[in-house]
Parts: C-alpha cells; sequence; structure tokens
C-alpha cells in the first residue's frame, strides 16, 4: 500500500519555528465495559476497532474523509514512515489484532486505535501552537463521544492504562531543537529547570529515547487535577522559556563562536555529502549543526522545512527500538545517505 501522506506539521511555518518544530495534543480513552488492550483477547479488540470504525463514519462532517490503514495491511517501509512521521508509536505500527490508524491527509488528526488504550487521539500543528492542537483534538472527541461510550469515573475522571493519563487524558507536547543550548555546554542545566516546574522531557520520538540530534519533547507529567486550558498553559510557559534560552544561546554564539559553528556545519555537511551510508543517530547528529548554522544565518538554502523533511521517511524512526529492526541495516544507510546528500545540494556554509 502506497501511503499518501504529506506531514503538514514539517511546513515550518508555524510559530518560534526556527526553535519549535511542532505541537502535538494527545487524548487517551477507553471504551466502558471494554478490557484494555493489553490484556484483551483478539475478538475484544477486532470488536472495539469495529465500533471506533462505525462511531467515526457516524462523527459528522468534520471527521469525514479521513482514512483508515489496518496494520497488517501495510509493509515496513510505510509502518516506519508513520513513525517518522510522528502520526503513530512503534508500539502501535506493529502489525496486530485490531490495530488501526484513522488520519486525515496531512496527519494532522490521527486516531491510534487499540495502542495502549482502545483510543489515542492526536492532533499536531507547525510550530508552537498548544492552544489550536487542543482545541482541535477536543473538536475530535467531541464527535466521537457522540457514539462512542468512554470509560468515565466520577472520581478520578477518564480511566486509562497508565496511571500517568488518569483524569483529563491530555498529553500536550513540543518538540524543539535545542542545538545552541547543546553546543554552548547549557542544556542539561536549563532542561533541569523543566523538570522542576512538573514538565517531563523526552527526545525525538517520546518516552525512552535520548536527544538524538539536539531534539527534545517537553510535555505535562500528569493529567489528573488539572484542567485542559492549565496544561496547555504550563507547557507553552515552559516552552517558551526553553525558546528564549535557546535564543539567547544562539546569539552568544553568532558574536563569541561565529566562526567555530561555520567550521563545525561546514565539516558535517561535508561528511554528509561524501558519506555513502550514514547511520540514523549519526545522521541527526550531523544535520544538527548544520540547522543551526542555517538559523544563525551562518548556511543559506537550509529552511525549516527542509530540515523538518529529512527527519521524514528515511527511517529514522528505527532507533527508538533496535529489536525490532527487520531490514537490512546495511542496506538501510546507504539508501539514507544518497537522499540526504539531494536535499543538501544547494546549502552552502559561509566560510572566513
Amino acid at each position: 500500500m502506497k501511503l499518501d501522506l504529506q506531514p503538514g506539521w514539517a511546513s515550518g511555518e508555524g510559530p518560534e519555528a526556527d526553535v519549535v518544530v511542532s505541537t502535538r495534543a494527545r487524548l487517551a480513552r477507553n471504551l466502558s465495559g471494554r478490557v484494555f488492550p493489553g490484556r484483551a483477547t483478539a475478538e475484544a479488540l477486532a470488536e472495539v476497532a469495529e465500533l471506533v470504525r462505525e462511531g467515526v463514519e457516524g462523527a459528522g462532517k468534520y471527521l469525514s474523509g479521513l482514512k483508515v490503514l489496518d496494520m497488517k495491511d501495510l509493509g515496513e517501509a510505510e509502518r516506519e514512515y508513520l513513525v517518522d512521521a510522528h502520526v503513530a508509536s512503534y508500539e502501535q505500527v506493529e502489525p496486530g489484532d485490531g490495530r488501526l490508524i484513522i488520519l486525515n491527509s496531512e496527519g494532522s488528526i490521527a486516531i491510534m486505535v487499540n495502542e495502549e488504550d482502545h483510543l489515542r487521539i492526536q492532533a499536531i500543528v507547525a510550530g508552537l501552537q498548544p492552544a489550536l492542537a487542543w482545541e482541535r483534538v477536543d473538536r475530535v472527541d467531541d464527535c466521537l463521544a457522540r457514539s462512542l461510550r468512554y470509560d468515565y469515573s466520577e472520581r478520578y475522571g477518564y480511566l486509562t492504562a497508565s496511571l500517568s493519563n488518569v483524569g483529563t487524558g491530555l498529553r500536550i507536547s513540543t518538540m524543539l531543537h535545542l542545538a545552541g543550548l547543546a553546543a554552548a555546554g547549557r542544556v542539561a542545566r536549563t532542561l533541569r529547570a523543566a523538570f522542576e516546574l512538573g514538565i517531563s522531557v523526552r527526545g525525538l520520538f517520546g518516552e525512552g529515547t535520548g536527544g538524538h540530534g539536539d531534539f527534545y519533547q517537553v510535555s505535562n507529567e500528569v493529567t489528573l487535577g488539572l484542567p485542559e486550558r492549565e496544561i496547555v498553559h504550563r507547557v507553552r510557559g515552559v516552552a517558551e522559556y526553553l525558546i528564549g534560552e535557546e535564543r539567547r544561546s544562539r546569539e552568544m554564539l553568532a558574536e563569541t563562536r561565529r566562526r567555530e559553528c561555520a567550521e563545525h556545519a561546514s565539516g558535517c555537511l561535508e561528511k554528509l555529502r561524501r558519506a555513502k551510508s550514514v547511520g540514523a543517530v549519526e545522521a541527526l547528529a550531523l544535520l544538527s549543526p548544520i540547522r543551526l548554522a542555517a538559523s544563525m544565518g551562518i548556511a543559506q538554502g537550509g529552511s525549516a522545512r527542509l530540515f523538518n523533511e529529512l527527519l521524514i521517511g528515511m527511517g529514522i524512526g528505527r532507533l527508538t527500538s533496535a529489536k525490532r529492526v527487520s531490514w537490512d541495516a546495511v542496506k538501510m544507510e546507504m539508501t539514507r545517505a544518497p537522499k540526504i546528500r539531494g536535499r543538501l545540494a544547494e546549502l552552502r556554509v559561509e566560510s572566513n
């Protein structure tokens, strides 16, 4: 099956796009009277999948035109693309009973069916726009609630497989490129402040992944006891703090270490242009200084959109779980190298 998906978040046109790649709002929901996916039988999972299909079909115009993807019908390349596009988790794209992804053509609305919870409803937008992402996912939730009965407690709120999601079930996250802080040696200290404010920090592909390529996701730690708009406000506040610190680091680097940054970016660019093969982690590490140089005006011909698109469709998501890799790793590395080289053909780094 060929996926016709061009993620809208990769446009690089959102607010604060020089630092913030995207913002995502995700709701965890389970159907009342149904066993959670982790303990459900194949028959029960199939029943949930059919109920969700019917719920989407009866949800009205807002959800019309969504495409239903059954993970059993997708090849590994398509499943991996969904992870790279941040439409689905690696757990979700593993073929299994009742595992569906229901999404629009831009992937800005996506519903994962039978992952950890019966439904993981998400909206993802370009740049720093937590309120917009929340409004969109809330609207999808309201549409589905017309025909689906959720598992809900008057005392605790929405019931979920993980205790950290009990309550509103809302997770707001922003993905930031903090290469300036990393180059200045300030990233650990700055991120520690986010922890102290009750915000979690994860890597490029969420929980269990490191800050490959200097990408970090910040999100709310808990959902119980906090109104949705308070969660939106808190995550936005921490993201704005990190954006400010990142820009200050970039300004300092431009004033005091401009030549060093240019030489580093130029060296990374040369390695990518000469490489016959390149691993996922290495690609992210080499692209990060180049992206930083472009944001500082040291490199020309490299937009936020170009660098965002380089994150998609190259199997970078596979680095989150080496145990799940079934493709020949050497073949993938050799395929990735010319793709990067072609996209960077027009990029130039200033020389002194």
